[in-house]
């Protein structure tokens, strides 16, 4: 019987697996540039957005203490109950700003503060380890009021890399016929608080691109000084008022199932 030889299984030549080495290591230097490229914009997305949020967070927070901004008018030094007396003041220059506002925050439980505090902002020079080659932007908040409201409290830095930071303020007064806005605001010379306050702040961004701008207004609530003494003084209540509370205060009480009673007071002049 004739045997048939089996085909021998042809293996690759050089010049195949050189081939094939050669297509895998392009396709692979592909794959690792474009995985370079991605994380690379990954980078400089995130750090792009990471400047807005920043930036974004601190306008918030200027523009939202200026709208709590307030004024306390001078108590008589009769009527004082601590001396040296409280002093709230608004004053607003073109690249730095102090006054007193109701946008204080306690962080403490049973704290001894209110939202009542000084806050300040200011342009210092920064740090140049970090990158920038603007100035840096500084806040400045005394947890109390005080009579001295220029000066105390914490400092610390806000943001940096700060190319302007500009106020304006709206003087009503001249909203017709002249330049309402103002470079400089002092509410002693005008004994309320500006109509409106407009923030600029340009921001740098690292490797030289452009910067970022930010441009909000606020509007105080309260512009005029509030007057703590008149706040204390109760009102008058006449002996009709008196009965007609007393009346109203027994109806609710027996609509409410209650056999108790209120008398009417006696209101002494």
């Amino acid at each position: 019987m004739k045997r048939i030889p089996l085909p021998r299984p042809r293996g690759f030549t050089l010049i195949e697996v050189l081939v094939a080495v050669t297509l895998l290591m392009g396709v692979s230097a592909a794959l690792v540039r474009v995985m370079m490229l991605s994380f690379e914009t990954k980078e400089i997305v995130t750090t792009v957005n990471d400047r807005y949020h920043e930036g974004r967070q601190v306008m918030v927070r200027i523009l939202r203490e200026l709208r709590m901004s307030l004024l306390f008018a001078e108590v008589p030094e009769e009527k004082r109950e601590e001396d040296p007396a409280q002093v709230t003041r608004f004053v607003g220059q073109e690249d730095e700003i102090y006054f007193a506002s109701t946008a204080h925050l306690r962080i403490h439980a049973e704290s001894h503060e209110s939202d009542q505090a000084e806050f300040a902002y200011f342009l210092r020079n920064g740090d140049h380890k970090s990158g920038y080659n603007g100035k840096t932007l500084y806040r400045r908040e005394s947890k109390r009021l005080d009579d001295k409201p220029d000066r105390g409290g914490t400092i610390w830095p806000v943001i940096e890399g700060v190319k302007e930071f500009k106020l304006e303020y709206w003087d009503d007064t001249k909203e017709i016929g002249d330049n309402a806005w103002q470079r400089s605001w002092d509410s002693e010379d005008n004994d309320l608080l500006p109509k409106r306050v407009r923030v600029t702040l340009v921001i740098e961004q690292k490797n030289g691109k452009k910067p970022i701008r930010f441009v909000g207004q606020a509007a105080p609530r309260i512009r005029r000084p509030i007057s703590v003494v008149d706040a204390y003084v109760k009102p008058k209540t006449s002996q009709g008022q008196a009965r007609k509370q007393a009346q109203d205060t027994n109806k609710a009480l027996l609509e409410s199932g209650s056999n108790a009673t209120v008398d009417v007071p006696k209101v002494t002049k």
